[in-house]
């Protein structure tokens, strides 16, 4: 159920002394006008830092791995009533970022939704969450797995909000947990998330979408939903943003038109001049080096159904190196969470710290037996 928004700041006749607010788009992108139903596929966008002119690929954006996102640097946006825009995903399921010069209205459908999962032979095949999601666990003969994402999928459905509430980093829902009965089914891929951000005008008549979905099979477990966050001078429409009751939405805006909706209630803030799209390069980062005396890849995207970012072959015990910078060591707690593709419950092992011990710079280490197959690793660092 959708809830009506609460504005922070409805200035209504005085909303012309705000000035525009700075947003880094040298338009390079072009203006995004679409006229039917569009799949925008992020796996053009071409690599390289998301300051950089795209005029030469230009409509594709740029994915910056550095940031993890697909950029867009419009002119304008406008998606007309009764056109759908949705995404299939980029390698590495990086999330959307649109950072747009001019005007954006939005009267038709944008959906970052995740893929239902589905039954029978091809629940083997982890589900694709919404861009910036986490896939949903894969079942099969051998048996299923737990949801991918920083949070859950354990023995039971994971589906509950995290990140946190200024949507830094932009980050989607978790995928849910695969199921065997009647047949396998796989889990619904995670809601994805999506960044809008318009020196002057937001016009929001339509709807914005980071779901999981079903298919409305009860056999299905639902993911948990996505993001979706909307920076500009003014925000205004009978529109809604719906990121579902386990999501988040964000407004940064001066003015808020009361009758936006939103699923869950939006968090609501006046945007600084220069406002905040990307974290700092010193925020406080957490990451797998190495295992097995491997390195880790930079950009991992294995899609786990035939190719693996690491291959180990030994069933006795692994050393995991993580690094963590810019983040206090006294009292945290790192770990390394593992989820195999046919088993559950997915398993976290803490780790000890290993060299360093400063906030700047420190590296840490979990050693531990991995299952035969497909496992996936994910680190988190936790302050006290």
């Amino acid at each position: 159920m959708k809830s009506l928004l609460t504005t922070l700041a409805l200035l209504g006749g005085v909303s012309s002394a705000f000035a525009q607010l700075i947003i880094p788009s040298d338009g390079s992108d072009g203006t995004f006008s679409p006229a039917a139903n569009i799949e925008v596929d992020l796996s053009q966008a071409v690599t390289g830092t998301w300051t950089d002119d795209n005029t030469a690929n230009t409509g594709k954006g740029i994915y910056d791995a550095t940031k993890w996102a697909i950029v867009f640097k419009y002119a304008s946006v406008n998606i007309p009533a009764g056109v759908t825009v949705t995404f299939k995903n980029h390698p590495s399921h990086a999330p959307v970022v649109w950072l747009v010069q001019g005007g954006v209205t939005i009267a038709g459908t944008v959906s970052v939704n995740g893929k239902s999962g589905v039954g029978g032979t091809e629940a083997i095949y982890p589900s694709e969450p919404g861009p910036g999601g986490f896939r949903g666990a894969a079942s099969g003969q051998a048996g299923w797995g737990a949801g991918l994402g920083l949070g859950g999928g354990g023995a039971g459905v994971y589906n509950t909000t995290y990140g946190n509430p200024q949507i830094l980093p932009l980050i989607g829902g978790s995928g849910g947990q695969g199921n065997s009965a009647p047949l396998p089914y796989s889990g619904a891929g995670g809601g994805g998330a999506i960044l809008i951000a318009a020196p002057g005008t937001i016009e929001l008549m339509g709807r914005i979408t980071a779901l999981f979905d079903t298919g409305g099979s009860v056999y299905v477990y639902s993911g948990s939903g996505g993001a979706v966050k909307l920076i500009a001078n003014h925000v205004t429409g009978t529109g809604s943003l719906d990121a579902a009751a386990t999501g988040r939405t964000r407004i940064e805006a001066n003015t808020l038109s009361p009758t936006v909706l939103s699923n869950p209630i939006t968090i609501a803030v006046a945007p600084g001049t220069a406002p905040t799209i990307f974290q700092s390069n010193n925020s406080p980062t957490v990451k797998i080096v190495s295992v097995d005396g491997t390195a880790a890849p930079a950009d991992p995207t294995a899609p786990l159904i035939n190719s693996a970012d690491i291959a180990i072959q030994k069933n006795t015990p692994v050393t995991i190196v993580l690094e963590t910078r810019n983040f206090a060591t006294a009292g945290a707690v790192v770990a390394v969470r593992i989820a195999n593709k046919f088993s559950i419950p997915a398993t976290t092992v803490n780790a000890t710290l290993d060299s360093g011990g400063t906030s700047v710079l420190s590296t840490w280490r979990v050693s531990t037996t991995l299952a035969p197959g497909f496992v996936t690793l994910q680190a988190r660092a936790t302050a006290p």
